[in-house]
């Protein structure tokens, strides 16, 4: 667990503030902002978030940002496990 009390991706996704599924922005052009990711990495879920700062600032997920639209999205590489169990990814 981190010193933020985050357990699972459900916990890490409460810190969004909000969040919303938008898998059909992935066809956007969208500049990698923040996290560990190659274009070869596949990414099964796109959600746009509010504020995606802690993502950004403590984790290596990857965050994306559609300029024209203003909107910063995470590109969630995890599928089929639910995030109620799904162990968070490592918080620094």
């Amino acid at each position: 667990m981190s010193d933020y009390g985050i357990k699972t991706y459900a916990d890490l996704a409460e810190t969004c503030c909000g969040m919303v599924l938008a898998n059909e922005i992935a066809s956007r052009p969208l500049e990698p902002v923040s996290g560990d990711w190659a274009p070869w990495d596949e990414i099964f879920q796109w959600y746009i978030v509010q504020d995606p700062s802690f993502l950004m600032e403590h984790t290596d997920e990857p965050v994306f940002y559609d300029a024209e639209l203003g909107l910063y999205v995470w590109g969630v590489t995890t599928y089929g496990t639910s995030w109620a169990i799904l162990p968070a990814p490592e918080i620094h």
